[in-house]
């Protein structure tokens, strides 16, 4: 027989001699560090944080749409359809200024020339002081419907605008992706006529195309978004998949350095026995450390001429996805509907489909999530009048980092941190109870080798301060204790006890 390895258990010669084993196990038997979590606000969303619950369960939460949807629609004396929700908004850090990038569509070149033509998928830019109201500036750059007093930047179909890191700055602020019109009849016949070019840009109007046009070649067409991952110092890069059973309406990845050489796309997400048919694309954003994707999802019949006949036919909505390093992604497991369709009527223009945008942008004590808004469905044997019902880009709103909580009924239930690095100050919850009854209490435990689990009398449930109400920041203290500096140790774990209550983060500052 093997030897096995010889273990310091922190307790005495004598019991391991006599064969004890404690149950509160070991850090020299099982390596691992705490949680390091500074300053930074804890979503609770995937288990990062989260060690183990009982009587608890995790929730996804719809934003409120803005009663003043569309925030852009289609403009009578331009372009009548409206922008599609392929693009992106941003928010200059140093004005406040809100800028979206997005496509749309010149009929009048379109019913020329169709697709392929030139100028017949414009990008067109707007501007905002704030979010809710925009403007489209004269660029005079390209002309489009009638003469050059448009807001078009872009004469091919934009797919997004990434703002460059510091040390990218001799190449510009922003970089823009965007597919040329290629014509398939003068290429290879195993050559897919989709590509993409990258241009830059200093003020994100005016962009130059690089050299090495064209940078990707393979079908992806539709959103394709591309995210700056500051921890890496490189791009990620969210597309459709090249090869997959050949269904192409799957979630892939790549990454580049320096927005030219690029990885081979893998598939990060593919459907599973209760997705829909099609996950048709997922734009994404840097949300407070974390990466949120929004996935499309189109609810399709493998056959054109059926129905799925759950009342989602031929719609497309979009579910939530989240993941620490903009690889792996989780999902709730119920796949609940994160931006739903509205119901078809009052002249709603986002029923057939609604499409989150690449954004969420924290605005006070609010999260802006644009999304786009189609009055059709995603079916090719349902007749459709664009003229009458124009795309529109939509704002639905929610409170800061209120995406998903850890929820308990009126049963109660518990929430148990892994072993967390105490980095000072006071603990804060963004939490809200939902009944007169409702409570979180909260106790500090060791978490430390062999002392792992082990309470401390000033931390417990019953020297906890409870709460109740509602807040985006409210703090939790211990009879005669503010914070956890008298704690005996800087590694704890943290145990919510709640009833009819909501978590949805928690903090110390």
């Amino acid at each position: 027989m093997p030897t096995l390895p010889t273990y310091s258990y922190a307790i005495n010669d004598k019991a391991i001699a006599a064969g004890y084993q404690t149950l509160r196990g070991s850090r020299s038997i099982i390596p691992g560090n705490p949680v390091e979590i500074g300053s930074r606000r804890q979503l609770l969303m995937d288990r990062h944080v989260v060690d183990d619950g009982n009587g608890t369960f995790r929730t996804v939460h719809q934003p409120v749409k803005h009663p003043d949807n569309p925030v852009i629609t289609g403009d009578p004396e331009g372009d009548v359809d409206g922008p599609h929700s392929f693009g992106t908004v941003l928010r200059e850090a140093d004005t406040g200024k809100f800028r979206m990038w997005a496509g749309t569509t010149d009929r009048e070149i379109l019913e020329r020339g169709g697709k392929k033509a030139i100028g017949s998928q414009p990008g067109v830019y707007y501007e905002s002081d704030d979010g809710i109201e925009w403007r489209r500036p004269e660029l005079g750059l390209f002309e489009h419907w009638g003469g050059k007093d448009n807001n078009v930047f872009c004469d091919h179909l934009m797919e997004c605008v990434v703002a460059l890191p510091e040390h990218m700055s001799d190449k510009g602020r922003y970089a823009l992706m965007y597919q040329p019109i290629v014509d398939q009849e003068q290429l290879p016949p195993d050559q897919n006529h989709m590509r993409k070019n990258f241009a830059f840009s200093d003020d994100g109007i005016h962009f130059t195309d690089i050299d090495e046009n064209p940078v990707l070649r393979g079908r992806s067409d539709t959103n394709n978004c591309i995210v700056y991952n500051p921890e890496r110092d490189l791009f990620m890069h969210y597309r459709r998949s090249t090869v997959n059973a050949g269904e192409i309406r799957r979630i892939a990845y790549t990454e580049s350095e320096d927005l030219i050489s690029w990885t081979q796309p893998v598939t990060i997400i593919a459907r599973d026995e209760i997705d829909p048919l099609y996950l048709y694309g997922m734009p994404v954003s840097r949300y407070n450390h974390m990466y949120l994707g929004y996935l499309f999802c189109l609810w399709s019949s493998a056959r054109e001429d059926e129905f799925v006949g759950n009342g989602k036919d031929y719609k497309i909505d979009t579910q939530l996805a989240w993941s620490r390093d903009g690889i792996s992604w989780d999902r709730h497991p119920q796949r609940p509907t994160f931006i739903p369709n509205s119901p078809p009527r009052g002249g709603a223009l986002d029923w057939g489909m609604a499409q989150g945008m690449a954004s969420a942008i924290e605005v006070g004590d609010e999260v802006y999530v644009y999304y786009g808004g189609r009055p059709y469905l995603h079916s090719p044997g349902v007749a459709r009048d664009k003229n009458d019902r124009p795309r529109s880009i939509m704002l639905a709103t929610l409170e800061r980092d209120r995406f998903v909580s850890i929820d308990a009924t009126d049963d109660g239930g518990y929430m148990l941190t892994k072993p967390l690095a105490y980095p000072g100050g006071k603990l804060h919850i963004n939490a809200r109870t939902t009944s007169p009854d409702g409570f979180i209490r909260v106790a500090a435990r060791e978490a430390h080798g062999v002392r792992d689990g082990e309470w401390v009398a000033d931390f417990r449930f019953e020297k906890s301060q409870p709460f109740s109400g509602d807040s985006l920041g409210a703090v939790l203290t211990w009879e005669g204790h503010a914070t956890l500096s008298a704690f005996p140790s800087t590694m704890l774990r943290l145990q919510f006890w709640m009833e009819s209550a909501e978590l949805y983060s928690f903090w110390f500052e």
